[in-house]
């Protein structure tokens, strides 16, 4: 994706979710689970999938969490990293997919 494809998709994310970032983050979160079988997914995982910042992805992916999207998964270390897994119980994150991969396929803006 080009520089102005991207900033098209992040215009068009931040109008629709209030976040620059959302639809970017989804898709790779759905990129990473389905490669791994539902594996649970880290900041760092997404940050490195999108090419973002942790500090830009975080703030998504604590959204999702929020909104109740992604569930924490309990940490085996102290300090070890933050896992998400996916929640799909609802229809809610399918459809949040749908919307976003639309997105992609929408861009450029007129």
């Amino acid at each position: 994706m080009d520089g102005d494809t991207r900033e098209a998709l992040r215009r068009r994310s931040s109008a629709l979710f209030g976040n620059r970032y959302m639809a970017e983050v989804v898709v790779a979160i759905v990129d990473l689970t389905s490669a791994t079988g539902d594996t649970p997914v880290t900041v760092r995982m997404v940050a490195s999938r999108t090419g973002l910042t942790d500090s830009l992805v975080r703030p998504v992916v604590k959204r999702l969490v929020d909104s109740g999207l992604l569930a924490p998964q309990p940490q085996d270390r102290l300090r070890g990293p933050n896992y998400h897994e996916v929640r799909r119980d609802d229809g809610l994150w399918d459809m949040l997919v749908n919307t976003c991969r639309l997105l992609h396929a929408a861009i450029p803006l007129p």
